[in-house]
């Protein structure tokens, strides 16, 4: 069976996971401080920051009947705009074999959804420099926080080299 991402399978916390809820009431209040909260546990310390490494994933609570995606949703967007002003280490946490990484991606570039083959659905970025500019941000936090903790260059290069997979993956 092929692995579809073969080396984010290399991140060594893979069976734990992490969901954080970002609810409609915090979105549309414009309030980050509890979705904060819940992040900064997860990069408090070198030890937490090497247990929650690629585990988290998130959603958005209270959105169940709107029929758009969430990166459709301009109050969405904005807020998680602003959470990522105060949190910018997704790369770190995300989980790396689904589509969390990807979703960042979707809610911090403009774009729009895109019919494909067969029914399925993309999102096309409407400038990749964007997406350019967003992933040297990420990965300039990733590379502070690194710094900050004291975690392995071996971990950082691997992390990197995840995510360059999964970019390149996405962008073909």
């Amino acid at each position: 069976m092929d692995i579809r991402y073969p080396k984010a399978r290399l991140s060594p916390s893979k069976p734990d996971r992490v969901i954080v809820e970002f609810s409609r009431k915090d979105v549309e209040s414009g309030y980050i401080d509890t979705a904060l909260a819940r992040l900064q546990i997860l990069v408090e310390d070198k030890a937490s920051a090497e247990q929650w490494e690629g585990c988290a994933t998130f959603f958005f609570s209270g959105w169940d009947n709107d029929p758009r995606e969430t990166a459709q949703i301009p109050e969405i967007r904005h807020w998680f705009a602003k959470l990522s002003v105060a949190f910018p280490y997704w790369f770190h946490i995300c989980e790396k074999e689904g589509d969390t990484v990807a979703h960042v991606f979707r809610l911090l570039c403009p774009g729009q959804i895109e019919s494909m083959k067969d029914g399925m659905v993309g999102w096309r970025f409407d400038d990749l420099s964007n997406v350019s500019a967003i992933m040297r941000i990420l990965f300039n936090h990733q590379n502070a926080l690194y710094q900050k903790l004291g975690l392995s260059e071996e971990m950082n290069v691997r992390l990197s080299e995840e995510i360059a997979q999964l970019m390149e993956s996405s962008f073909g």
